[in-house]
């Protein structure tokens, strides 16, 4: 009887011990801050797979700053095109990457932190409608697809369905690909669509590319940077520390370069930006 006493209370103790010990050991991860990462479907930066996982340089430079320190955890958000800004502005995330302070972020109290990533949309149409380099000047007597939420230069960053409509003949669609493949069945004439994602596009769809005239003529260029809220736990100038590490080691242009995309060598005032 009391060696079945003993056994009981010696059990006890190694539990309470290891119980102690699993939770030292856990302390330090869970007394990590979370940051919040929001994105929306922007390929190549976020892209939503059929079996609802989100992918995209967006999660591979959350993946990259995750193991770059021990202080925070990244942890992606999916929102809207049209939505993030009321969704920024209810604290469901304070950071949100490959952005623009001119996309029409305003009005919200921002920090931004550039990161020399270059990008814009150009313009696309099928060969055979194209006669001459004039066919993309009178974008008003053509048929666009344009991606619902974006901000277009040569609509002067105008997103209201409505008003579009009534200065174009316009087909909404909800991504790049989306506006590819109605140029492509020839509902819409013309399309500007995001370069890096055409980029990869026509890599993954070669059939394609004999089919596509890309103009040289771009609707803008802009470069990318990450957008954090100047109340979050998280400071600007640390995240722009990792972010340099990222850049100095060499893992920021060995994922961008998975994406057809290069790293600016500067990042000169350009304001004409989309999205």
């Amino acid at each position: 009887m009391r060696l079945a006493v003993l056994l009981n209370l010696l059990f006890c103790l190694v539990l309470n011990l290891f119980s102690v010990a699993t939770a030292d050991t856990l302390s330090p991860v869970q007394a990590k801050s979370v940051i919040r990462v929001g994105g929306y479907q922007f390929a190549p930066y976020v892209n939503l797979q059929n079996d609802g996982r989100y992918t995209g340089l967006t999660l591979d430079l959350i993946n990259a700053l995750n193991q770059i320190q021990q202080e925070i955890s990244f942890e992606f958000v999916s929102t809207s095109i049209e939505h993030r800004y009321k969704a920024y502005a209810a604290g469901r995330f304070e950071m949100i990457m490959f952005e623009s302070p001119h996309w029409g972020w305003q009005n919200l109290d921002t920090g931004f932190i550039p990161l020399h990533i270059h990008d814009g949309e150009a313009f696309i149409a099928l060969k055979e409608k194209v006669k001459d380099s004039q066919f993309f000047t009178h974008l008003k007597q053509r048929t666009l697809a344009l991606v619902k939420g974006y901000h277009y230069r040569f609509a002067n960053f105008e997103t209201d369905p409505a008003i579009l409509e009534k200065n174009f003949n316009v087909i909404f669609v909800n991504s790049n690909k989306a506006s590819i493949e109605t140029v492509l069945r020839e509902r819409a004439e013309i399309a500007p669509v995001t370069i890096s994602y055409l980029n990869f596009y026509l890599a993954s769809n070669p059939q394609d590319q004999q089919r596509l005239h890309v103009s040289e003529q771009w609707d803008q260029h802009y470069y990318h940077g990450v957008l954090l809220n100047p109340h979050s736990r998280l400071n600007t100038k640390k995240l722009n520390f990792w972010l340099q590490q990222l850049q100095q080691n060499g893992k920021l242009a060995e994922l961008v370069h998975q994406y057809g995309l290069k790293l600016a060598t500067q990042n000169p005032n350009e304001k004409n930006s989309a999205n």
